[in-house]
């Protein structure tokens, strides 16, 4: 008997998997009031608004209202109520982190120390640090280069705002997320996008000429138009939609999780079938399906947002990349995800104060260059 037979023989098909109770869990999707619902649609609003403004209205001067910063305060202020109300251990260190490196990297540095980032290729402005969109840059390249050690995760779950703003303001749609074979056989769309990203770093080594301008003005406007309006979108689409099926960016990384180290490796001998890794998924991944039939989750779509693994009791999904290629018995799953989220493995206090002390180096560097 096959495994997919065998989920079929007790009853479960793979898209219509019964997730295990609420309260035996801490990752599904729950319902908000209208109340919070609404004023998530007004902070989306807001953060719109600021990217209009500064794009082409161009009413005020000022560091937070109503330009591209806003959006950065905005994360900042709802992350700190998701990562107050987060129960999954490890989610709410992954926000901490998160939420961090978007007040720090993306807001502050550019706010206050605005560095210029070397570039390769023509370009209409000087990229500022960090200029993680900009095909050609430093952040760029060495961003790929960790996305191929360590997958998608290192930027979409634990860096971008792109994902920063969806899972803080956009919490309270995650119960929307669509789901099933045509929710993820619509995936494909985000190649399209990255069709487009591609022709852009193409033109950026062609001298620049009147067609070239019109195509990076009119590639930002759709990016533009298609990330905000996604956002106002959320109660249909949920909070993942733009990430889902649009985004050029993640489906670039995505490559990479393909080609690269990064995979959730998966014990078919421990799992019980309970269905909850496809529950808990944003993304809209079939999991189990995909586990079931493969042995692994090594999709493009996959964020690396450690949900699935650590809401599997039975240690049956487990993080694979670089370090495993070092240290093969290295075994990020469940037991070992949760005690270092916890605590109980002390190598979180280290890493912690590591990854503050990088922060604040990497903020008093930029104070310095752009002072000098």
């Amino acid at each position: 008997m096959t495994a997919m037979t065998a989920i079929a023989a007790k009853g479960k098909t793979p898209f219509k998997i019964k997730a295990l109770p609420a309260n035996k869990q801490r990752s599904l999707a729950g319902r908000y009031s209208l109340g919070v619902q609404v004023m998530s649609i007004a902070a989306f609003s807001l953060a719109f608004m600021g990217w209009i403004n500064q794009t082409t209205l161009h009413l005020w001067d000022n560091p937070i209202w109503l330009n591209r910063y806003t959006e950065y305060a905005i994360i900042l202020i709802f992350g700190l109520w998701r990562i107050r109300a987060e129960h999954n251990p490890y989610t709410r260190r992954r926000l901490i982190v998160l939420v961090s490196v978007v007040t720090a990297l993306w807001w502050l540095v550019p706010w206050l120390f605005p560095v210029s980032e070397p570039y390769l290729g023509y370009m209409g402005t000087q990229p500022i640090f960090p200029s993680l969109h900009m095909p050609g840059t430093i952040t760029f390249f060495l961003v790929l280069a960790a996305v191929a050690l360590f997958g998608r995760r290192f930027i979409c779950g634990w860096g971008c705002p792109c994902v920063g703003i969806r899972e803080t303001v956009g919490f309270p749609f995650r119960h929307v997320t669509p789901r099933g074979r045509l929710a993820w056989g619509l995936r494909h769309s985000k190649w399209f996008f990255f069709a487009l990203y591609v022709v852009a770093f193409v033109l950026l080594f062609i001298p620049p000429n009147p067609w070239s301008a019109l195509y990076f003005g009119s590639f930002a406007l759709l990016v533009g138009l298609t990330y905000f309006g996604s956002m106002l979108l959320s109660p249909v689409i949920g909070n993942r939609g733009y990430c889902r099926y649009l985004c050029p960016y993640g489906a670039t990384f995505g490559l990479l999780n393909k080609v690269g180290l990064y995979r959730i490796n998966f014990d078919a001998e421990t799992c019980n079938d309970c269905g909850v890794c496809t529950q808990v998924c944003d993304m809209g991944i079939p999991v189990l399906e995909l586990a079931r039939r493969k042995g692994k989750i090594d999709v493009a779509d996959c964020m690396g947002c450690g949900r699935c693994v650590t809401e599997c009791t039975k240690n049956s999904l487990v993080f694979h990349d670089v370090r495993n290629v070092m240290r093969p018995s290295f075994a990020p799953d469940y037991a070992r995800l949760r005690a270092w989220a916890t605590g109980k493995n002390s190598a979180i206090r280290w890493q912690a104060g590591v990854f503050a002390t990088l922060l604040i180096v990497t903020l008093a560097g930029a104070w310095w260059l752009s002072w000098a």
